[in-house]
């Protein structure tokens, strides 16, 4: 069966590196809310696309960002100083030094986009999917600090001073309307619930624009599953049908879309 996508989820992982385990303060619940939480499970999607991913949680090491902005030059970078609700996350005054720094980029960053690279050459790959699912409402630190956000936003272009389009507009469009039609029916968010959002500061989008293959990136909001009725915050787990449900019409939605890239 031909596979046309390249499913990229780099906010996915929960996992403290090894070498930063005994130097962080953050606990489970703040690991499983700061991640893209079930963006691994969400779209895991390889009936008809490559799936890259990652286990490493991204405060630790944001394969989002550049591998160069690092602390003390950005506290927001490849690596955090602190979590999107301005949480320090390690003891005061403690940080690891450059060895373990360089260390963790070498064992997680570099081979998460040595992936992609494989990918992307594959002549079956025909459009790059990158997969987030974010808070309801925005978090201190974004750009859209404390606004309601929707339940499904795409990205067709990004912006590194000047914008670059990675994906024609109807090509978007159309994705946004399988979409619609799939979710149409959840009323989890009390702004507009499916939107084209605006060019942004993408490090995966802009990297990876070069190829030449068209690249959407998806945000599903949390709020879908993170909520009284399936989620049990006992033991941090999401009822398995909703998610099994919500992964069953994602993969509806890219393969009725497979048609128009």
């Amino acid at each position: 069966m031909e596979k046309p996508y390249c499913f990229i989820i780099p906010h996915g992982g929960y996992q403290i590196p090894e070498e930063l385990a005994q130097l962080c303060v953050l606990n489970d619940l703040e690991l499983f809310f700061e991640a893209d939480t079930c963006a691994n499970d969400l779209f895991d999607l390889h009936q008809i696309g490559t799936v890259i991913h990652t286990s490493i949680h991204r405060l630790f090491i944001d394969v989002d960002r550049d591998p160069y902005t690092l602390p003390p030059r950005s506290s927001n970078g490849v690596m955090k100083m602190h979590t999107s609700q301005k949480k320090l996350m390690f003891t005061s005054g403690v940080f690891p030094d450059e060895i373990a720094i360089a260390a963790m980029m070498k064992r997680y960053w570099f081979p998460f986009h040595n992936s992609i690279e494989h990918a992307v050459k594959s002549k079956s790959t025909r459009c790059i999917i990158v997969c987030h699912t974010t808070m309801p409402v925005a978090p201190p630190v974004a750009r859209d600090a404390g606004i309601p956000r929707p339940i499904i936003a795409i990205e067709h272009g990004v912006t590194n001073g000047s914008d670059i389009i990675t994906c024609e507009e109807t090509i978007a469009l159309k994705l946004l309307s399988f979409f619609q039609k799939a979710f149409g029916s959840e009323d989890c968010t009390v702004t507009s619930p499916f939107v084209i959002a605006k060019p942004a500061q993408r490090y995966i989008m802009q990297r990876y624009a070069k190829h030449k293959i068209p690249i959407i990136r998806v945000a599903l909001s949390k709020s879908l599953f993170l909520n009284e009725k399936y989620f049990d915050p006992q033991n941090l787990s999401i009822d398995s049908h909703r998610t099994q449900h919500i992964q069953e019409r994602l993969h509806d939605c890219f393969s009725k879309f497979a048609r128009f890239i």
